[in-house]
């Protein structure tokens, strides 16, 4: 029997096994959590009053306790895995499969990516279209905004620097090069009051910490704005390793980059269920 909804989480993919696992695990969470949705005991009424279902979210959700609402099976929400890169199958390949094996009519992608670079604005409805074209029109498939557009994401990173009080802050972003995909970024960073910085575009971690010193801070906090740890992150941490001799009079202190969490799982969860 179909089930309804489908959603299916896509993530960048990558050849780390801690990046894999992380992408399984904040599935999984996801999984868990939205079979909930919909259920006015617990979460009120979501459609009127979104600050609902936040204080219910900040309650903890208390899912030990839920065993006297289990959903019918026929309504619980199908949830998949899928990458865009670091994979032998194409994006609209595991598209089309995923609603055929699962007789999904109905679909929404959610794209896991932190900023609208060129995969989320480009290559994700690219290849959105063409599984929309293998299944001749069959099957309504749409997309959730990408997770970086959630305002809630910046209190999860207020709280991380909370955690360690410092006269500045760097965004250590990735960066994109197609035309404004920064400029999200950057507004993040203003919004934290911290400066970002790009791993692949200017201006660079070096540059950051140069300005940093001049105008006198002494405790710079590096927050990594990436979803989970992989190849980047771990050449991010040797960089600054390599860079900490030539600023002695700063103190360098590099935070984890976000990770799965049940609270990055409830974000999903409201971009999700949001009407389009």
């Amino acid at each position: 029997m179909p089930h309804s909804p489908a959603y299916l989480l896509v993530f960048h993919g990558s050849r780390d096994p801690r990046s894999q696992a992380a992408a399984i695990g904040l599935t999984e969470l996801f999984r868990q959590r939205i079979q909930y949705v919909g259920h006015p005991a617990l979460l009120g009424d979501r459609s009127g009053s979104p600050a609902n279902y936040a204080g219910f979210v900040a309650s903890g959700f208390g899912l030990p306790t839920l065993a006297d609402a289990e959903p019918e099976p026929s309504t619980v929400p199908l949830v998949g895995t899928a990458f865009l890169e670091c994979t032998p199958i194409p994006l609209h390949q595991q598209i089309a499969e995923f609603i055929r094996t699962q007789e999904i009519t109905a679909l929404r992608v959610l794209p896991v990516f932190l900023s609208p670079g060129v995969h989320v604005m480009e290559d994700i409805p690219t290849e959105v279209a063409i599984a929309q074209q293998t299944l001749a029109g069959t099957v309504t498939i749409d997309m959730a905004p990408y997770l970086g557009t959630h305002t809630r994401l910046r209190r999860l990173l207020t709280e991380r620097m909370s955690l360690l009080p410092m006269s500045a802050w760097i965004l250590m972003a990735h960066g994109s090069r197609r035309p404004g995909a920064n400029t999200a970024i950057d507004a993040v960073a203003d919004h934290l009051g911290a400066v970002a910085a790009y791993w692949l575009t200017p201006p660079s971690l070096q540059s950051r910490l140069e300005e940093l010193q001049q105008v006198g801070c002494r405790t710079v906090g590096i927050l990594p704005y990436f979803l989970f740890p992989g190849g980047t992150t771990d050449a991010i941490a040797e960089t600054l390793a390599e860079l900490s001799p030539q600023f002695p009079d700063l103190q360098l202190h590099l935070t984890p980059p976000l990770e799965a969490s049940p609270e990055l799982a409830d974000l999903l969860i409201e971009l999700a269920t949001r009407p389009l």
